[in-house]
């Protein structure tokens, strides 16, 4: 298993030293913040491959950090023996026995360890084309990748094997179009590894037989008959139709995996996606130590997605896990504690988070637990009517929706200490609107947020006055008056007390009226205080 993943240049991550858990790791992050490239440099450093191709034929410009390119290129200007960037990644491994050949001192941190180090670095056999290039007058716009070399160590220095690899790891990308050609290269390597070495060596020749049996066929003969009499060889010989027995006619690239009698590519993605990801998890299969998933839910329906994240469970328990998601339900049934959210070229992780918190979002895993770690800032409140008004009265204020300013308002009932756990964790701004609801003060109402509002003021809880009412209706009503909330709802109420009493009986719809509404109305204080802390 995998102890820690350094890389150095490669694509987002400039310099990133990432622990990992044994068991399950799951990476959080925005659109384009590195976790697809974690993926991938796994992959590489691990198999020597990327997207099931070598990696040199896959060397980009591209690959290498925005921010080593500059500082190269800005060098070179200057001088022209300025050293080209070059792309390390290190896999850091637990220890074991059976990785005591892999141990040393050859990676970044000089620690005496084992594990694997790739790198893509300059081949000093091309000095003399690179200095025809640095000689010409042209500017140099980006790296001459074609002059890069691939090496992939041990720690102890050593080349690391092509075939037998003390380390396996399989890639399952859900994100890819449907397979017409049949099977892909890792679902290839995946059946395989499944099987003993008798059993592929049984089906190898099962499969040799049947393609020998196929030339004496009835169809076969009849051609090679009217073949046989034709002269179109130099040397008079007889030409005949047969099917290539030797070793490399495998049935690896012919023999595919059908459901129900419908060939796999031509199953749905949904099911491709998951039988590749069970069948990599295969608790029988011991020789697939990291399985790499990007983003399970892809074409998977709610209901099957959570059938498949309860197999998962089953089936990894021997093995390291490490996905991409955007879906709050994976995150929230494989747990909290194995998140790792990426953002600004940097990590937080939550593995320290408690027991309770951890497992009440695996239990009611429907939480949108992803809003509150994507989200710039977060309002917390209580429920649906009181996230409309809170929209409402940004909107009135601003212009527009919080969340064009990345600020997301999220209903989270009574569970709010469980959300501010992970918000205190994030270090960004949040806000907790509550009801006074029973209590006489705000004092005692406030003791809600002991142990959450700390020093830096990141996680503030905001109540309204106890003169104005103990739940939000009577708030508003204090705030805005029954003359701008008649004009909203096209009543005709009197008094304070029976517009309250309207609004709390229509709770869900009085609150959707005051957003839709042009009418500009007051809102409570302790309101306008929660947007500005969050902004």
């Amino acid at each position: 298993m995998i102890e820690k993943l350094l890389i150095r240049n490669f694509k987002k991550w400039h310099r990133l030293e990432l622990p990992l858990n044994s068991d399950v790791n799951i990476l959080v992050g925005d659109n384009d913040t590195g976790k697809s490239t974690i993926l991938q440099a796994v992959e590489m450093v691990l198999t020597g491959r990327i997207s099931g191709r070598a990696i040199e034929q896959e060397i980009a410009p591209h690959w290498f950090s925005q921010e080593c390119v500059q500082e190269y290129l800005e060098s070179v200007k200057t001088d022209a023996t300025a050293a080209l960037p070059e792309i390390i990644i290190e896999a850091y491994f637990k220890t074991s026995p059976e990785l005591n050949d892999l141990e040393g001192r050859n990676n970044l941190l000089g620690e005496k360890a084992s594990g694997f180090q790739l790198l893509i670095t300059f081949d000093p056999d091309y000095t003399a084309e690179l200095q025809s290039v640095l000689n010409s007058n042209e500017e140099i716009t980006s790296l001459p990748v074609e002059y890069y070399k691939v090496e992939r160590r041990d720690f102890s220095g050593e080349r690391a094997p092509v075939r037998n690899q003390p380390v396996k790891a399989a890639m399952i990308d859900t994100s890819g179009v449907r397979l017409y050609s049949g099977v892909d290269y890792y679902l290839r390597h995946i059946i395989s590894s499944n099987l003993s070495d008798k059993e592929r060596a049984g089906l190898a020749l099962s499969y040799r037989t049947y393609r020998e049996n196929i030339s004496k066929s009835e169809g076969v003969t009849t051609a090679n008959e009217v073949l046989s009499e034709s002269d179109n060889t130099l040397r008079k010989k007889t030409v005949t139709l047969g099917l290539d027995t030797s070793a490399r006619a495998s049935w690896e690239t012919d023999v595919i995996p059908h459901f129900d009698d419908i060939p796999f590519h031509a199953a749905g993605q949904g099911e491709q996606s998951a039988f590749k990801m069970l069948l990599a998890l295969d608790k029988h299969s011991k020789d697939k130590h990291v399985v790499l998933v990007e983003e399970p839910e892809n074409h998977l329906s709610f209901g099957n997605l959570n059938t498949l994240l309860g197999r998962i469970k089953e089936r990894g328990k021997n093995q390291q896990l490490i996905l991409t998601t955007h879906s709050s339900l994976v995150l929230n049934k494989l747990g909290l504690d194995k998140l790792t959210l990426l953002a600004e070229g940097t990590y937080t992780r939550f593995n320290d988070l408690s027991d309770d918190t951890r497992d009440h979002f695996l239990k009611l895993a429907g939480y949108d637990t992803l809003r509150l770690l994507l989200a710039r800032a977060t309002i917390l409140v209580e429920g649906p009517s009181d996230e409309l008004i809170v929209q409402k009265a940004y909107e009135q204020r601003f212009g527009n929706a919080p969340i064009d300013d990345g600020i997301d308002i999220i209903s989270v009932q009574l569970t709010f200490k469980r959300f501010l756990e992970l918000g205190e964790k994030l270090g960004r701004k949040v806000a907790v609107i509550t009801d006074l609801d029973s209590e006489t003060d705000q004092l005692k109402a406030r003791k809600r947020f002991q142990g959450f509002e700390k020093p830096d003021g990141n996680v503030r809880g905001f109540i309204g006055e106890v003169a104005d009412g103990r739940t939000l209706e009577p708030q508003i009503v204090s705030a805005a008056g029954v003359k701008s909330l008649n004009a909203v709802f096209g009543t005709t109420i009197a008094d304070k007390a029976a517009m309250s009493d309207y609004m709390t009986k229509t709770k869900t719809d009085a609150a959707l009226a005051i957003l839709l509404s042009d009418e500009k109305i007051e809102f409570p204080k302790f309101i306008n205080e929660a947007i500005d802390h969050v902004r």
